[in-house]
């Protein structure tokens, strides 16, 4: 039961003043208007009245335990459970929870998925930009692959993000696991044909995409200015060996614009995969997107080369 208000200074002048003058202690209760254990607690000691501390069962970790906890979490993504086996404390997982949740410089976030950028990447990018400030990008042909996991997205981690550190972002995987790999590109006349190759697209595989769904359009479009647009990925940089993804475009008078590395939130067609992965991702692991969702996403719209 939670304690009642103290007694104010008012009253413990009253209950005083009352018991100098022989005054009983339920007389002494009934007119001051409160209760006779609190008129009793204030009269036994009244210099430390209201001074006692409830400081309630003692804690299990001591401070050299709590000060472990708090540099074994500090932006990590290790779990209360793995904190618990590395430090070998007696405490459940919980305990260490509570603890972490109360240091103020500790704070649980979701990591923000991003491309691990060093400063060579940086820069680059930068000069990237300032190369290609007046480009029209109207005659761009945007392309990439994405894979879309049948079992939902790729998946968040979460860590102990420490307040006085860089925040950490979280690499997305390219392959591994239940999905579909998808090719598209689009320009400004519209958009080509979706292409389905294996998760694992190696270079040969690529050029017969770009044979099948880019050069039927392209000789209209390079005539009209057009580029092409891909990033850095192995088998579009390919540029030794017979199977050289280079040497094929230059064989088929393709442009290509150079795109900088680790850069594929520059790339227009990442706002695409958006919206087809929020269309067609399940909301749970228990569904599977139907099969016929893509072929009916297959139908609209054709690359117009009409003038």
């Amino acid at each position: 039961m939670p304690s009642g208000f103290k007694l104010s200074e008012f009253e413990k002048g009253q209950i005083t003043t009352h018991r100098a003058n022989g005054a009983k202690l339920r007389d002494i209760a009934r007119l001051v208007g409160r209760s006779l254990k609190v008129v009793w607690s204030y009269l036994q000691n009244p210099e430390e009245y209201g001074t006692a501390k409830h400081t309630g069962r003692p804690s299990k970790l001591s401070g050299r335990d709590k000060r472990r906890i708090y540099r074994a979490a500090s932006n990590s993504t290790a779990t209360c459970i793995k904190i618990k086996r590395d430090l070998d404390l007696t405490v459940s997982p919980e305990t260490i929870r509570r603890t972490i949740s109360k240091n103020p410089n500790l704070v649980r976030r979701k990591m923000k998925k991003a491309p691990a950028l060093k400063e060579v990447h940086k820069r680059r990018r930068l000069e990237w930009v300032r190369q290609n400030m007046n480009h029209d990008w109207s005659k761009m042909i945007w392309s990439d692959e994405k894979k879309f996991n049948l079992d939902g997205p790729d998946g968040y981690r979460y860590y102990w993000h420490d307040l006085r550190k860089e925040k950490r972002y979280f690499s997305r995987r390219v392959h591994g696991g239940g999905g579909v790999m998808v090719w598209g590109a689009f320009c400004q006349g519209g958009r080509l044909d979706l292409s389905f190759p294996d998760l694992r697209l190696n270079s040969q595989r690529y050029q017969e995409i770009l044979q099948a769904r880019l050069l039927p359009p392209w000789q209209v479009l390079r005539q009209r200015g057009y580029e092409f647009m891909h990033d850095n990925a192995p088998s579009h940089a390919s540029f030794q060996g017979p199977r050289s993804t280079r040497a094929w475009l230059e064989r088929h008078q393709v442009r290509v614009l150079p795109w900088p590395a680790c850069s594929p939130d520059q790339n227009l067609i990442e706002n695409i995969w958006g919206i087809l992965g929020a269309k067609f991702t399940p909301t749970t692991r228990h569904t599977r997107p139907k099969k016929h969702s893509w072929k009916r996403s297959k139908k609209p719209g054709k690359t117009s080369t009409k003038k």
